[in-house]
């Protein structure tokens, strides 16, 4: 006697998408008092299905264990997304294929009824622009040797492995290309949630503005379940990819980032295309550098191949934020009869609301230690910058006269100057319990090195003032006063300091567990 218990599974289910196909399902579930349970299948728990499966997709016994061996899944959405940065290339392969293949199969040997895969449109290649695609265009199946990320790759071969298992007879399969979903604080556009109150999008106003689809995710749960009941009675419409990327309409990044603004009462900057390039490239350079040296500071032998790394930095990878990727989504509307549920009027309503019952009484609540890169690139690339431009002004000899000018020398040295109040409220953004004025606090070596580098800063506006207000006697008697080599020293060393400081800054609660 089979004594499983009847199930749907979402796996991923506790992602953005993935959680809100888990709440849409459970909610149809006890509409319909069907006796199916709804399990999420995930490294992380859920807090929305009836029962949380913990495990990792890299382990197929448990996997057998915890879910095919209990229970008795009549259909499974499958909404996996490992993070585009930070696992190796193998572990990224290893996870969001390899992985997947081998649940798929489990899942085909189990009797599953349907199995909906939740796709992308970097499946069609993250780095070519798209513009109203459809499925039956030959841009729409590019050849899988010209997709250069381990994510788009991975989408494109798991999903053509799960199609090939659609059968009339046995498992339905069905795979849906969605993209630039929004609606959540865990959707990666960061950018619209700057501290400050601040809002960060590329301009429109540009001749030639990038334009990506986007979808409000309750329109895109709603429509994977819509899916999955077509598929359970029309065994047609599988063994195909759709693309779902809009809701009512196509509606920019550009647009929604500004709605979103105006709605949550954000400040809203709108940067230049040109600007966005330019500092992708910088700051690409700049992470990038370290591999791009000799093999011995890496200690490890010449020829040899260094530890599977990504396959992009955080800058390269932003710069599929600048390609175009809009899509037709015609066929999806005539198969399944479905749109969307909300407006993108109705969907900024709902986001906007939803972020003013959830705000913070803090600005940063995070405890996530930042980067190196994040506390100091940005600053010292002012400052280096800064020096070479000063050098440039007259080497080894600048005259007093190029400091007593509104010249490229002096912008060079107001450069210096704003550089370290900038790493200060950086340290204030990135840092939890870190104050703009907190005496004496953030451990003893953050104090010295504040110390160092607030008194560098000191001397370096005393000359600068100096320098410009000074009477002529005082720069005839100490013409080191308006030396600009003196400047970007003391302007360097206070820079350099206060970003050491800031990564040397400890918690209260830091301080207590080394106690």
């Amino acid at each position: 006697m089979d004594t499983k218990v009847p199930a749907v599974v979402v796996v991923g289910g506790a992602g953005l998408v993935g959680r809100y196909v888990l709440k849409r399902w459970k909610q149809k579930m006890e509409a319909a008092a069907e006796p199916l349970q709804v399990l999420c299948l995930d490294l992380r728990p859920s807090d929305v299905a009836d029962v949380d499966l913990l495990a990792d997709l890299r382990n197929p016994a448990t996997i057998q264990k915890m879910l095919f061996d209990k229970y008795a899944v009549q259909e499974m959405v499958i909404a996996v997304k490992p993070p585009l940065l930070g696992p190796s290339y193998q572990t990224f392969m290893e996870i969001n294929l390899a992985g997947l293949a081998d649940l798929v199969n489990m899942a085909e040997r189990h009797n599953v009824r349907s199995l909906l895969y939740v796709s992308s449109f970097a499946a069609c290649n993250h780095w070519v622009p798209h513009h109203n695609v459809a499925e039956s265009d030959p841009a729409a199946s590019p050849p899988l040797t010209s997709l250069r990320s381990p994510y788009d790759l991975s989408k494109a071969m798991t999903e053509q492995f799960i199609l090939q298992k659609h059968s009339e007879s046995g498992m339905r399969t069905v795979s849906i290309r969605i993209g630039g979903v929004y609606g959540d604080n865990d959707d990666q556009y960061w950018n619209r949630r700057l501290p400050f109150r601040l809002s960060l999008d590329i301009s429109d106003q540009d001749a030639h503005p990038p334009k990506i689809d986007a979808n409000y995710v309750e329109n895109v749960a709603e429509g994977m379940l819509r899916v999955v009941d077509r598929l359970s009675a029309d065994t047609s419409v599988g063994g195909r990819f759709y693309f779902y990327t809009i809701g009512e309409r196509h509606v920019t990044q550009q647009e929604l980032g500004f709605r979103l603004a105006e709605a949550t009462g954000r400040f809203h900057l709108a940067a230049p295309t040109w600007v966005i390039h330019v500092w992708l490239a910088v700051m690409n350079f700049l992470v990038s550098f370290q591999f791009q040296l000799p093999s011995w500071p890496l200690n490890q032998p010449a020829g040899r191949v260094v530890e599977p790394k990504s396959y992009f930095t955080t800058y390269s990878m932003a710069k599929k934020g600048l390609i175009d990727q809009w899509f037709d989504n015609t066929l999806f509307r005539e198969t399944f009869g479905y749109s969307h549920l909300y407006t993108t009027e109705e969907a900024v309503a709902m986001v906007a609301a939803a972020q003013k019952q959830s705000r913070p009484r803090q600005t940063h609540s995070h405890n996530k230690r930042p980067g190196t890169l994040t506390l100091v690139a940005g600053p010292v690339v002012i400052s280096l910058c800064t020096m070479v431009l000063v050098m440039l002004c007259g080497g080894l000899s600048l005259s007093v006269a190029c400091s007593t000018s509104w010249s490229l020398c002096s912008l060079c040295q107001f450069g210096f100057f704003v550089s370290s109040p900038a790493t200060h409220v950086c340290g204030f953004v990135t840092q939890p319990a870190y104050r703009l004025w907190m005496p004496f606090q953030g451990g003893s070596l953050h104090v010295f090195l504040q110390g160092i580098g607030w008194s560098c800063f000191a001397l370096l506006l005393m000359q600068w003032c100096a320098s410009y207000y000074g009477e002529e006697m005082l720069l005839t008697e100490f013409p080191y006063v308006g030396d600009s080599r003196l400047k970007a020293a003391f302007g360097l060393i206070a820079q350099v300091t206060l970003g050491l400081s800031v990564l040397a800054f400890k918690t209260p609660w830091e301080k207590t567990k080394r106690s």
